[in-house]
């Protein structure tokens, strides 16, 4: 099956909605981090390549990796009892 990747992220996305789970998006954001500093390349509104504009590419990984950091944060702030262990 070509593109099953894709496939099993859209039905993990559908699940992450109906179930509410708040650390799924910290790991799809952190994947297509990754995915993106891989390729140097950024699909968003119109493609935004590292070569072509690296000020708006770079501009955009931080705000990419912002969002993840908010995501961690309100996690964990939604889910205090999830990290009792540690303290």
């Amino acid at each position: 099956m070509k593109k099953w990747k894709t496939f099993v992220a859209l039905i993990l996305m559908f699940f992450a909605i109906i179930f509410n789970w708040g650390w799924f998006w910290i790991i799809f954001l952190l994947l297509g981090l990754i995915n993106i500093l891989k390729t140097g390349t950024i699909h968003f509104v119109e493609e935004v390549s590292k070569k072509e504009t690296p000020k708006l590419y770079w501009i955009m990984i931080a705000i990419w990796t912002l969002l993840i950091f908010y995501s961690v944060y309100d996690y964990i702030m939604d889910n205090p009892d999830s990290f009792e262990i540690l303290t």
